[in-house]
């Protein structure tokens, strides 16, 4: 989260480990998420904007229209593939709480400075 807003504007980036290739599932999921709240004025519409995208099905490696199929293997098996959303979900669901806390002020307005990098592309990539 930290690194998020220098990250966003890497038009390439050196994938050495996994870590790296969850760096850049996060970062396209953070842009993702800033795009869903950046018409959501207050912390409220955003929280439900947000708790909204958490519900929704999303694909994972080896399931069409999952957009980073050259960085993930997909999964040898049903289990696998089950234990591996469950996984990116629980990714998502923490990486949105933490999001929300920096994505709006206390008083319950946008941070402008945060939400202004919903209009940036990372890598040139669109999230799911």
């Amino acid at each position: 989260m930290t690194f998020f807003r220098a990250n966003i504007f890497f038009r390439k980036f050196d994938v050495k480990s996994s870590a790296d290739k969850l760096l850049v599932y996060l970062t396209l999921y953070i842009n993702m998420t800033l795009k869903r709240v950046e018409n959501c004025k207050t912390e409220a519409e955003g929280t439900k904007a947000v708790i909204t995208l958490g519900l929704e099905e999303f694909p994972i490696p080896g399931e069409p229209g999952f957009s980073l199929g050259g960085l993930f293997t997909a999964p040898s098996s049903q289990e696998e593939g089950d234990l591996l959303r469950s996984y990116l979900k629980q990714l998502r669901e923490e990486t949105s709480g933490r999001l929300m806390e920096r994505a709006y002020l206390p008083n319950g307005k946008q941070n402008k400075w945060w939400i202004a990098f919903s209009k940036r592309k990372f890598l040139n990539l669109n999230f799911i």
